[in-house]
């Protein structure tokens, strides 16, 4: 017979209730046994029996095991553990390497990682220049950088932070510099004479270097400016969004930005302070760090995120059960929240309220996203924001400090609540975009329903924006009036008119706004399927008049179609195409079977020179083409422009190019019977190669790490080698990755894959590895993070059974060509999915997609034989600006009339 669980006893303690809560949980699932839960939760009886047995807290996945092994929602027990855990955590041990959400301090100096490079920059101005300006947003670390960075790494400063009295804090600071300067004589002397401190520190302190903190704290005081403007050496760290301010005060001198850290620069952070006392960080904590964090000012929030998961270290060991059970990022976020929430009167929660609603935007697709905003709002309510990490104050106005933020559960609970206005008001946004581009032009403001939507948006408008709906509140009336006068003249003679036109003109404009702006799309695909001008400017009016997501996709391709790249003189039917790595020229095959490189301007292309006979271009970069003769033999040609190309040399017999890096600078291949594509083919005499092309008339074999993977792909710089060699008897693929040079060595952590990998590819600055999966031709993008295992963002999947070609642009995004389909999908690095931006059917296959960093647009293959490029541009607004630049966007007269008719046209620039 089972042995009943000891009683608790009075439950007077946080620990006690939260053993007696699951205790009552286990009740209301009918009471059944620690061993039938054991079975549920794959954990042992006596584990889940002392979990509820109130000597100690349990582990968060304990409890959440027997949570769900209980039938009952985790989400809330996560919560309720972490506040117990609050009370139960191990203090803070006096040497642990992290200052939590404090700045760092001089004291700090040895631990204070990831800011070398800046520090030296700082250095190195601060020798050349009398000022230098220091800008950093909200949480950039201004003020660790400035105590435990630069104060450390300069011979002789001191660090003054302004307040109310900034005179009298500068004297402070300089008390103890000067000898027998007591400090109330130096704030008086300075008080009568601003200037005279410069030429007292050249004489008694010349190195000095004053450092100064806060520094748009005083920016109002004339004479601490004065006195710090009259100094040999000083550094101002001032707050981005007060930039103007110091122009306008005059300060000019070198002027430095803090950015956000790196991947690599993160890394650092978070490992070499704990090494530094003999810690370790598990590799799965920096990666979901670094993940969470790289390229945006959370250094605070990773910084109290490592403080919690230090007090739940395993030995000396920040682990990844530790991080979980501390919430990460996200719990420091919300805890913050929560707290200065409770701590704000009535007033103030609900203009922070208003506040936060305003820096998120709703899509279309009705996922919440950060937006940058310049927000009327009381700086004092900013300023407690932004000290609690939920808000950034940069250069180009505020935002929320983290996508975390919008996980809190009262601001997610406000999203939903007004989920209707933010979408409205995302359109008013997108509406004033376009407004803009067109030189204000008074067609383009709001009218009817969406007007009136406009006006019911009230706290969510800034200044700006309210501008925009009195501009089109104007316009409105002034148009509602000439029709009321019409109306006027009608009365007399069919009463009622009046009313009834007044109470259906709204409908009518509608029905106008989407009967006109159909036709001018049917008309615009009508024409792009012939091959006429003119698609683009149907397109545009159609979206001019009633914006919409199909309507933006037709003035997408119709601009497309309309700036194609054709290749004249090139009469072989389906010609190979491909294109150089930023778009600048491209190898076409000839009727006779030999390629022709070809000059790509943003619109056109010229003919260069041909290679030899016969010669196909296989793979081409910058500045080098890899061709294969009617033989199969492979060889190696220069290639500056499209008409500069050399011959170099001949490649090994029997070598087959398997990639090329961007850059030109090395070459992989297979050398055997069985070298091609398709899948794997046994074969022991094939093997793989890797060259150094820094003398392409003679290439340099290099080590090879794999002898015969399956797929290889080479990073951009040629720095960089991935293989992935398949296990047929487990079913699987391991990627792994190796630094190229005189020997090799892992990159990083090696990736498992399941079943087939036909394809790598790499981003440019190698953030980012597309894996494509045979025979389902799935792609699968993953995050590279430095010396971690990568992390996987985005599944991309089709139901076009094709090989996929991909390409990466320099902003995030991943374009990807299966058959006649072409596809822009926008990557986080984040949990957050990846967004689709564009799904467009009728591209050939024969080339991948190639961004073009120089106009902003990818060149993607058209449909058909004709081996033509399309300019595929993804932001509207700038084709919008780009037709209406060169003139390119109106119907003319004929062309008007002979669609629409007498409707009044409708001005589009």
């Amino acid at each position: 017979m089972p042995r009943g669980e000891r009683p608790l006893g009075p439950e007077d303690t946080a620990l006690l209730r939260f053993a007696g809560d699951l205790r009552r949980l286990r009740d209301q699932a009918g009471k059944p046994s620690y061993r039938e839960l054991a079975g549920r939760a794959n954990y042992s009886p006596t584990a889940l029996s002392d979990a509820a047995g109130g000597r100690k807290l349990p582990s968060l996945a304990l409890t959440l095991a027997f949570v769900r092994a209980c039938d009952a929602d985790p989400g809330p027990w996560a919560k309720r553990w972490r506040e117990v855990a609050a009370e139960h955590a191990q203090p803070s041990h006096p040497d642990a390497p992290y200052p939590g959400d404090v700045p760092f301090t001089e004291q700090d100096a040895k631990q204070y990682y990831g800011r070398e490079y800046l520090v030296e920059q700082i250095v190195e101005s601060v020798r050349a220049e009398p000022l230098t300006l220091v800008f950093g947003a909200s949480g950039s670390g201004r003020t660790s950088l400035l105590r435990a960075g630069l104060r450390p790494a300069l011979d002789d400063a001191v660090v003054i932070t302004p307040g109310h009295d900034p005179l009298g804090d500068l004297a402070r600071a300089l008390a103890g510099v000067f000898e027998n300067t007591a400090e109330d004589r130096l704030a008086e002397e300075l008080r009568r004479d601003p200037g005279h401190l410069g030429p007292r520190i050249r004489q008694h302190r010349p190195g000095l270097v004053l450092l100064v903190d806060d520094f748009e704290k005083a920016l109002g005081a004339d004479d601490f400016v004065t006195a710090l403007t009259r100094c040999p050496r000083v550094v101002l760290a001032v707050r981005a969004d007060q930039r103007q301010r110091c122009l306008d005060r005059g300060l000019t001198g070198a002027a430095i930005t803090i950015e956000p850290m790196s991947a690599d620069e993160l890394r650092r952070a978070i490992t070499e302070p704990a090494a530094r006392i003999g810690a370790t960080v598990e590799t799965a904590v920096i990666a979901r760090l670094v993940a969470e964090a790289a390229n945006q000012h959370a250094l605070p929030l990773v910084q109290q995120a490592l403080v919690q998961t230090w007090r739940r270290k395993r030995g000396m060991t920040l682990s990844l059960a530790g991080f979980e059970e501390s919430g990460g990022v996200e719990h420091v976020v919300v805890s913050a929240a929560e707290t200065l929430f409770a701590a704000l009167g009535e007033d103030d929660r609900g203009a922070a309220r208003s506040l936060l609603l305003q820096l998120v935007s709703v899509r279309r697709n009705g996922l919440a996203q950060r937006r940058t905003r310049r927000p009327d709002v009381e700086p004092r309510l900013l300023d407690l924001l932004a000290g609690a990490r939920l808000v950034t104050r940069g250069t180009d106005g505020v935002e929320l400090s983290h996508d975390a933020v919008l996980r809190w559960p009262r601001l997610a609970g406000w999203v939903d609540e007004e989920r209707e206005n933010l979408m409205t008001h995302q359109q008013l946004v997108t509406a004033m975009e376009l407004w803009e581009a067109s030189d204000r032009d008074p067609l383009a403001l709001y009218r009817g329903a969406r007007l009136r939507r406009a006006k019911e948006l009230g706290e969510f408008l800034t200044g700006e924006e309210r501008r925009f709906v009195d501009l089109s509140t104007r316009r409105e009336t002034r148009r509602s009036t000439a029709l009321i006068a019409v109306m006027a003249v009608l009365i007399a003679l069919v009463p009622g008119t009046v009313v009834y036109a007044l109470a259906n003109e709204r409908k009518l404009t509608e029905l106008h706004d989407r009967e006109l702006g159909g036709k001018a799309i049917s008309e615009s695909e009508a024409l792009m399927e012939q091959r006429r001008p003119y698609a683009d400017k149907f397109a545009l009016v159609g979206y001019k008049v009633n914006p919409s997501p199909e309507a933006e996709r037709v003035l997408r391709l119709a601009n497309a179609v309309t700036r194609g790249i054709s290749f004249t003189g090139t009469p072989r039917d389906d010609a190979d195409v491909l294109v150089a790595p930023r778009g600048e020229m491209a190898a076409v095959t000839d009727e006779d079977g030999t390629d022709r490189m070809w000059g790509v301007d943003e619109d056109v292309a010229v003919p260069g020179k041909r290679f030899a006979d016969r010669h196909r271009v296989v793979k081409l970069a910058e500045r080098r083409a890899v061709t294969r003769d009617d033989t199969g033999a492979e060889h190696l040609w220069a290639v500056n422009d499209a008409d500069d190309v050399t011959y170099l040399s001949a490649l090994p017999d029997r070598f087959r190019t398997l990639d090329l890096s961007a850059d030109g600078s090395r070459i992989v291949g297979k050398v055997g019977e069985a070298a091609g594509g398709g899948l794997p083919t046994p074969d022991q005499s094939e093997h793989a190669e890797l060259f150094d092309l820094s003398d392409p008339r003679g290439p340099r074999e290099l080590p090879m790490p794999v002898r015969d993977p399956e797929t290889v792909a080479l990073s951009q710089d040629g720095r960089e080698l991935a293989t992935a060699v398949r296990d047929a008897t487990a079913g699987t693929t391991t990627i792994e990755f190796w630094r190229i040079g005189g020997t090799f060595e892992p990159a990083g952590p090696a990736l498992l894959q399941h079943g087939y990998v036909r394809g790598l590819t790499y981003s440019s600055d190698g953030r980012w590895l597309a894996v494509e999966h045979s025979a389902e031709s799935v792609v699968e993008v993953w995050q590279r993070v430095p010396s971690g295992t990568p992390v996987l963002r985005a599944r991309l999947d089709s139901a076009l059974r094709a090989g996929a070609r991909v390409t990466f642009s320099d902003d995030d995004r991943v374009a990807v060509v299966r058959d006649n389909v072409f596809e822009v999908q926008r990557l986080y690095t984040s949990d957050r999915n990846a967004d689709r931006l564009v799904y467009v059917v009728g591209h050939g296959n024969s080339t991948r997609a190639v961004y073009r960093p120089q106009y902003g647009d990818f060149l993607v293959r058209s449909g058909g034989q004709d081996p033509e490029l399309l300019p595929y541009q993804l932001d509207s607004g700038q084709i919008i600006k780009r037709m209406c630049e060169k003139d390119g966007a109106r119907l003319t007269d004929s062309e008007w009339v002979k669609s629409f008719g007498e409707v009044e046209r409708v001005d589009v620039c």
